[in-house]
């Protein structure tokens, strides 16, 4: 039996592809109405509710007092200082989509229609992304890491490009532009790639130990543009940020990533996660890329944790540990986040049965 490590030791092991004393459980993100149901209250703290699931890692937003709103809705009039100086816990550092925004339900909101449609709303980037270099921002999440950080590993969020893109253009609207404009898609991304090149030449100083990138570019079929398109269009903008990135960290995108993946790996992200079920075979993805990359995810969101059981929950928990887990490089995670819809009593089956069932050696059988 391994020594016993902190939550950090163990995640941190996990992303170098070798064997912590046991898997590790992280989530990208855990919607706030969800943890507010886990908790009984909304006045809680990072640590309290890694405690509760059993999570070795926190890295997103808590409602510390009340659900917040979504950070990157635009409203008319706007300034940058919720962004600079956040009210509630977050530990975000993404761009704002420059979009029209609708709140949805359960704590998360949706797009309208984007809003960058020639060079003239360019403009909008202007108005709209914050300081990267305003320090108020750093200064007040390096407090919550120094208070709240204990042995949990933390991590910040980032967006190294595609998904402001798709979402501030709009997602036929780009399919168009990329024939009719292609140097205003390649101006747009450049943008968001280096503005969040800035951020992160901050956040590498600080106490944080990884970044967890979210961009979808895929759905369950396949990526949505061609390879060669993502090479001209997505790869060499993903890349500005991605070479200033100097800690580990996690690529988040859904969907089936297999006909890009080698390319995708060239940006030297350390994880990758969710391996959405419906879309990508974790099996295929051990053998082929378990020794290139750390394997984040895969516990199914459309039926197990949304409509299952806890004993259903418990079975798969066990069934991934037991042909992902071995030799390491693997984290326990959703395949994709603990939503509203999760249902809490399934959200703590999750963390409960990576510790069942997650202690290296690997014995299940």
């Amino acid at each position: 039996m391994k020594t016993s490590m902190t939550s950090r030791e163990r995640v941190m092991t996990a992303l170098k592809l070798k064997e912590p004393d046991q898997v590790p459980f992280a989530e990208s993100a855990i919607d706030e109405v969800l943890q507010v149901k886990l908790m009984g209250r909304d006045d809680f703290t990072p640590d309290e509710l890694c405690e509760l699931l059993g999570l070795d890692a926190f890295g997103y937003e808590y409602p510390s007092g009340g659900i917040a709103e979504a950070g990157e809705v635009i409203k008319s009039g706007t300034s940058h200082e919720g962004y600079h100086n956040p009210q509630k816990i977050t530990f975000d550092f993404i761009p704002p989509w420059i979009a029209e925004m609708e709140h949805g339900v359960g704590g998360r909101n949706f797009i309208k229609k984007g809003l960058i449609r020639d060079e003239s709303s360019l403009s909008l980037m202007d108005e709209y992304l914050p300081d990267p270099h305003d320090q108020r921002r750093y200064e007040k999440v390096a407090n919550w890491i120094a208070k709240y950080k204990k042995d949990y590993a933390v991590f910040a969020r980032i967006r190294i490009g595609p998904a402001p893109v798709i979402n501030s253009i709009g997602f036929e609207e780009l399919c168009y532009m990329i024939y009719d404009n292609p140097s205003l898609v390649k101006e747009v991304h450049r943008r968001y790639s280096e503005w969040t090149a800035q951020v992160v030449k901050y956040l590498n100083e600080m106490d944080f130990d990884f970044f967890w990138a979210a961009d979808d570019i895929a759905d369950n079929k396949s990526p949505w543009f061609s390879p060669s398109m993502f090479r001209e269009f997505f790869l060499p903008y993903m890349k500005i940020a991605a070479d200033e990135i100097k800690k580990p960290w996690i690529f988040h995108s859904d969907g089936n990533l297999f006909p890009v993946l080698d390319e995708l790996l060239t940006l030297g992200m350390n994880g990758i996660h969710p391996i959405q079920p419906s879309a990508m075979d974790i099996g295929r993805m051990k053998a082929d890329y378990g020794s290139k990359v750390c394997i984040v995810g895969n516990i199914d969101l459309d039926y197990t944790l949304t409509r299952g059981t806890p004993e259903e929950t418990d079975a798969e928990v066990k069934e991934r540990i037991r042909t992902i887990g071995p030799k390491g490089g693997y984290i326990v995670s959703s395949a994709n986040s603990l939503a509203s819809y999760v249902l809490p009593e399934n959200a703590l089956a999750l963390g409960k049965a990576v510790k069942k069932y997650g202690r290296y050696p690997i014995t299940v059988e």
